[in-house]
């Protein structure tokens, strides 16, 4: 009797734990402490995020401070960093968009990396939220690859030598 009272006792509390889910959505924020839009945009971005983490979504800094417009041989250890925290949030093509430029942020389905919606700082915390609640049922409820058929609202992709093709 005692053995199945602790049982129950530790199945009711385990159930009680929130479980860790899987990101349903990612956004990817393109920033940088020189930038005079992040300082509007990351805090409405946190602020907007941080209200939709019990609904999977989670916020990736793509932090470029240190990023300069120079080509030069110091940089390469910084932008593969990059590169590489791009890939492994299966967005590496938005590297290949964005890469150097600050004050852009893009919702993605954490499934697949596809591009949702994007968002700049011309937009408030509640606006950005209404964006993450569209993209949170848009990647749970709509299959992959048909989620934004006509396309996103992001700008045209930024770096001449991106590929044209949106999707890795």
């Amino acid at each position: 009797m005692r053995n199945r009272l602790l049982s129950i006792i530790a199945l009711m509390l385990a159930s009680a734990l929130p479980a860790t889910a899987e990101p349903t959505v990612k956004v990817i924020n393109f920033t940088a402490n020189w930038c005079p839009l992040c300082r509007i945009l990351d805090p409405r971005l946190h602020d907007a995020v941080e209200r939709f983490e019990d609904r999977g979504a989670i916020l990736v800094n793509l932090d470029q401070t240190h990023l300069t417009q120079r080509d030069d041989a110091a940089q390469k250890p910084l932008v593969e960093r990059l590169q590489q925290l791009t890939a492994s949030h299966d967005v590496a093509y938005l590297w290949d968009w964005y890469g150097g430029h600050a004050g852009i942020a893009v919702i993605v389905a954490a499934d697949n990396g596809e591009p949702l919606t994007c968002i700049t700082s011309a937009l408030a915390t509640d606006q950005i939220a209404d964006l993450l609640q569209e993209s949170v049922i848009l990647a749970t409820r709509v299959s992959a690859g048909a989620r934004r058929p006509e396309g996103t609202n992001c700008p045209p992709q930024m770096n001449t030598r991106a590929s044209a093709d949106p999707m890795p």
